[in-house]
């Protein structure tokens, strides 16, 4: 996946987790969930779910200017619709909250301190107008855009002058220059030298609030993560999170990196998408586990029946935990084949239908559906009993519940 220079050592990292598993997904309040969001999520619900471990919802706020508006609780609504259940996050507690980053910072400030003492992170004065003189220059030459690094060689004396000027600045942490190799659960072994392609990383902006680098290496150990998968964009980061670790003299967490989810098409998936966001499919009528399934089966990681050539059906949360194995996860980008959606909606449709408890959650769906099309009328095939009969009989026809407001 990366290309290196080989005169650098390697560093092969170990890793060491605790006996329970728990994993997190920790979304930003930016946006609200769409189709690739909710694939990490049930990726972990799934790994923790098959290994009787804990899912933790962790919210991720540091860039407080980003924040939209009634994210957060929509983030927590969409993934109950989805059946993917929380052991801990901001709702429930839980033993190692706060789950909110906004609410954690004295903890942060505490953490950089640390790393401020063993000399493994500096304080940077660079003002904005020279970092963006250091990349106009980096560009004009073909170089790597990054920062120099120039004030972590700053003498004892430099720095004291600074402070006592309350000059304004950043708390950047120390690259290690050289290869380095951690076992990623998706992809096997994964080498990347950092350094050479990034300058010292700032942890601790200005404004008293930690960059996500650090903020999830911090929230990751104090919350005894033990495994964490997300997406393949972050795999370039984690080697620095590595070095972090090591910092501190922590142990990692273990690391699986999710493939990209492409449109049928083959072009990726955005977030400026309409159709992808959970909202979309939920007011269209897309049942849950509709989506769950069409979302495993664009990736791998189970031994389903589909794959094995017989006939395609529905499966629920309990069968794909049962079958989900993460070493099974594709390592190239999945196809979400939206046009089979629909099939898979019937589906469920059809399984809720044989389901004596689900079959009562559906009419009572059905009965609000016709009572929404027929607000001033009192229907007597309305009744619980004729919904029940009216649904085994036309259920054929019909791919998602608002098909019913056509039949009557």
């Amino acid at each position: 996946m990366f290309k290196f220079r080989q005169k650098f050592q390697t560093v092969f990292i170990r890793f060491t987790h605790t006996n329970e598993v728990r994993v997190r997904f920790a979304p930003s309040p930016t946006g609200f969930l769409h189709l690739g969001g909710l694939r990490t999520a049930l990726y972990n619900f799934l790994f923790a779910k098959s290994n009787d471990g804990k899912f933790i919802l962790r919210i991720e706020d540091t860039d407080q200017t980003r924040i939209v508006d009634g994210a957060l609780e929509q983030i927590q609504k969409d993934l109950n619709w989805a059946g993917i259940y929380i052991n801990e996050g901001p709702r429930i507690g839980g033993l190692y909250g706060p789950y909110i980053q906004s609410q954690r910072l004295h903890l942060y400030k505490e953490q950089v301190n640390v790393l401020l003492e063993n000399e493994t992170a500096y304080r940077c004065f660079c003002t904005n107008r020279r970092l963006d003189l250091l990349r106009m220059e980096a560009t004009r030459t073909g170089q790597i855009p990054k920062y120099d690094n120039r004030c972590r060689y700053l003498t004892k004396d430099d720095l004291q002058a600074k402070l006592n000027n309350k000059m304004q600045h950043c708390i950047r942490f120390k690259l290690i220059p050289g290869l380095q190799t951690f076992e990623d659960l998706i992809y096997g072994p994964i080498t990347y030298d950092v350094a050479l392609n990034e300058g010292d990383p700032v942890i601790y902006k200005s404004d008293g609030f930690p960059t996500y680098h650090f903020a999830n290496v911090v929230d990751d150990h104090f919350m005894k993560i033990s495994h964490v998968l997300r997406g393949v964009e972050w795999q370039v980061s984690t080697t620095k999170h590595i070095m972090m670790y090591r910092a501190f003299n922590w142990d990692p967490p273990i690391y699986g990196h999710l493939p990209l989810l492409m449109n049928s098409d083959g072009t990726k998936l955005s977030k400026r998408q309409g159709d992808i966001q959970i909202k979309h499919y939920r007011d269209n009528g897309i049942l849950p586990q509709a989506l769950n399934n069409l979302i495993t089966h664009s990736g791998g990681g189970f031994d389903k029946d589909l794959e094995r050539g017989l006939k395609p059906r529905i499966y629920t949360m309990d069968e794909l935990a049962n079958q989900f194995d993460i070493k099974k996860v594709n390592s190239h980008s999945g196809k979400v084949m939206s046009e089979r959606l629909l099939e898979f909606n019937r589906f469920e449709l059809e399984r809720q239908i044989h389901s004596d408890i689900d079959l009562k959650v559906l009419v009572a769906k059905v009965q609000n559906i016709i009572r929404e099309k027929f607000p001033d009328r009192q229907l007597p095939s309305c009744h619980k009993y004729s919904v029940s009969q009216c649904i085994v009989f036309i259920r054929a026809g019909i791919h998602y519940i608002g098909n019913f407001k056509n039949q009557y």
